[in-house]
């Protein structure tokens, strides 16, 4: 089986706060990011890629300019949505989010571990070079894994920054990060 190549891009800027809003969509900045990713012709290994996003509005938003400038339909994949959080209520969402991201894999919510091994196994599985718009969090399971790290915060990926990583028979095989910067995600 031939190599399979996955690029996961992190959205750009948000207009709101994740403890503010459910699900906004990019900020002017956050524009001006997606906008960059599609004029940086480094980017154009893409244009033979199949395009996923996350169902949140910002990943959408960060995907339409490299989709446009390729003529690519973008599909919505709900596996790499952000960090489920179900009855957290939204003003104690990062306090709830500082609290579970030092915690080992083995002591997080239920719900957090389906989801971790759910993007690990969609991932594993692909047979297409793909890139995939998603979340801080996400990254940080893609990261963590490669890395097999104990805990679920061990990457800092800036907005519109990528992990790719080379699949061969279902195993991850190298990976390269891009951008690493603390954001408002202050953990």
């Amino acid at each position: 089986m031939s190599d399979i190549s996955i690029t996961l891009i992190r959205h750009g800027e948000a207009a709101g706060s994740w403890s503010e809003n459910l699900d906004p969509g990019l900020s002017v900045n956050g524009i001006d990011q997606a906008k960059s990713l599609s004029l940086d012709n480094t980017n154009d290994y893409l244009k033979d890629y199949d395009f996923i996003s996350s169902p949140r509005l910002r990943a959408i938003e960060t995907s339409h300019f490299l989709a446009r400038k390729f003529n690519k339909k973008v599909k919505i994949n709900d596996i790499f949505d952000e960090i489920p959080s179900e009855g957290i209520k939204l003003e104690d969402k990062i306090d709830w989010l500082k609290k579970i991201s030092s915690m080992p894999f083995k002591d997080l919510p239920n719900s957090v571990i389906d989801w971790q091994e759910m993007i690990i196994k969609e991932i594993l599985s692909f047979k297409q070079n793909s890139v995939i718009f998603s979340h801080f969090m996400v990254m940080n399971i893609v990261f963590g894994y490669i890395n097999s790290s104990s805990k679920l915060l061990s990457f800092y990926p800036d907005y519109t920054s990528s992990i790719k990583v080379t699949l061969k028979d279902n195993e991850i095989t190298s990976y390269q990060i891009d951008k690493e910067k603390k954001t408002k995600i202050n953990l």
